[in-house]
């Protein structure tokens, strides 16, 4: 059936009403035997993060992702629940590194960094990631690209030792300046798969944020393809406007297909603020799986 007949068919809110609102366990989830590891947003559903893990668990997700989770109270208790479940968690970011104020590109900055980052480690430890979101910090003026590329490759190099004796891995993420954040300092894919190349540690990866690179360069099969290799996390949302799929431009049944061709088998996480109900929007990234 066409999506859009399936949404205004009203199928897709009875499909999954169940779940989001906490009904029975018989509810039939509205996805089953997903290829890509969508990680959706426990703020989506009501009650405690335990229960909104539940909630996730029941719809079919198997991942949820909130950057801001390393620092929840129960996180343990949620870690728990996932594992029970089997309900993976994203990326765990706040604070190893920033947009606009401050960043790792400035080695003056290296010795916060390194410090934010074993914070990090630590609540993604608690709560059971196993990556961790790092920012480069803004464009430093008259401050060469190479030598803030250098100062970017150093700090990885830092935190890598950390980073292998807990099993997590930590990417650099690449945004857009075009729109969000005017002065970023990385933003091309290219450059990120340069940074991890130069750092030559597999614990350090680079987040591929679907929407930000269609933004920045587009091209955004080809160089998922190209640069998979030193892809570790990816982001995704519908340009323009980032929000969920069917919104905009961007074709997600085909992109996730090619993420699946490549061999990547670990997180694809929502980041978008919605427009629909949670189980619209639930059903329609399921749809986006089906290929």
């Amino acid at each position: 059936m066409d999506r859009r007949i399936f949404l205004k068919s009203g199928l897709a809110t009875a499909c999954l009403a169940g779940v989001v609102h906490g009904a029975e366990e018989n509810q039939t989830p509205a996805a089953t035997g997903l290829r890509t590891k969508i990680a959706v947003a426990p703020q989506w559903f009501q009650g405690s993060h335990v229960e909104q893990i539940e909630q996730i668990a029941a719809a079919g997700f198997p991942a949820f992702e909130t950057l801001r989770c390393g620092s929840w109270e129960d996180k343990e208790s949620v870690r728990k629940r996932c594992e029970e479940l089997g309900v993976a968690c994203g990326a765990v970011g706040g604070g190893m590194g920033t947009i606009s104020d401050w960043g790792p590109n400035d080695p003056e900055n290296h010795p916060r960094f390194v410090e934010a980052v074993k914070t990090g480690i630590a609540q993604a430890k608690a709560i059971g990631s196993k990556r961790v979101l790092s920012l480069s910090g803004p464009t430093r003026q008259g401050v060469s690209k190479e030598e803030q590329m250098e100062a970017l490759a150093k700090a990885g190099r830092l935190v890598a030792p950390l980073l292998e004796e807990a099993g997590i891995v930590m990417v650099w993420e690449c945004l857009n300046v075009l729109v969000n954040h005017p002065g970023y300092f990385l933003v091309y894919s290219a450059d990120g798969s340069e940074l991890v190349k130069r750092t030559d540690h597999p614990n350090v990866k680079f987040l591929y944020d679907i929407y930000h690179q269609q933004i920045s360069e587009g091209n955004l099969i080809n160089n998922i393809k190209k640069y998979i290799g030193e892809i570790g996390h990816f982001h995704f949302a519908d340009n323009p406007g980032r929000h969920e799929p069917g919104t905009g431009e961007i074709n997600y049944k085909n992109v996730f297909r090619a993420i699946y061709e490549t061999g990547f088998r670990d997180i694809v996480a929502c980041e978008f603020g919605k427009i629909k109900s949670t189980a619209e929007v639930l059903a329609v990234l399921a749809e986006c799986d089906r290929w």
